[in-house]
């Protein structure tokens, strides 16, 4: 008796197991697929003649990451300048912080443009040319108001209206960046 209870556990454990596995097969995984499909390849899709997309392109990691350090500096610049519109005297602390923080966004912003460089090949560089002039003129602008408000804020008693005019010429140039992303600026395609 005690051996054919055991070999009725023992089938009732196997069965159980069976129907488990088989469900498993069929069901979703956390990524919405059957758990019997192939995963697509991490890489990017590339166009036909070995070039990047424009979609892959603008979908590339280190694209991301700089686009989101600029809309940071951006947010920031928006932070600063509506802090000292109009008034007779900064916070010099909150002005030197959200610089910091500008500062930092910037840099953080070309590593990964640079880093994003790299992941194009010759021909999507050759066909971006003028977008990438564009786009290295918007980060010199950036880059020399950035460093005049710079010195603004460390001064006794920051100028408000210097702070505003920098801060201002950064965001158009941000916001200048942002019509090239959003494809609102005519540039070149190969």
């Amino acid at each position: 008796m005690k051996t054919r209870s055991i070999v009725t556990v023992a089938s009732v454990a196997a069965t159980i197991l069976l129907v488990i596995s088989g469900t498993a097969i069929g069901q979703p995984t956390h990524t919405g697929k059957p758990a019997t499909s192939t995963q697509a390849p991490a890489t990017k899709p590339m166009h036909p003649q070995g070039m990047m997309g424009m979609a892959a392109m603008q979908g590339e990691p280190h694209h991301l990451l700089a686009m989101a350090f600029k809309d940071t500096l951006l947010t920031f610049a928006k932070a600063l300048r509506q802090g000292t519109t109009g008034a007779t005297t900064v916070d010099a602390v909150f002005a030197r912080a959200a610089v910091e923080e500008m500062t930092r966004s910037f840099a953080q912003m070309q590593a990964h443009h640079v880093d994003h460089m790299t992941t194009m090949d010759e021909k999507m560089k050759a066909s971006m040319a003028d977008m990438m002039k564009q786009m290295d003129t918007h980060h010199a602008a950036i880059q020399e108001h950035l460093t005049a408000l710079e010195t603004a804020v460390q001064a006794a008693a920051p100028d408000a209206k210097a702070i505003v005019t920098y801060v201002t010429a950064i965001i158009t140039q941000c916001e200048g960046m942002s019509k090239m992303q959003s494809g609102t600026m005519p540039h070149k395609r190969g």
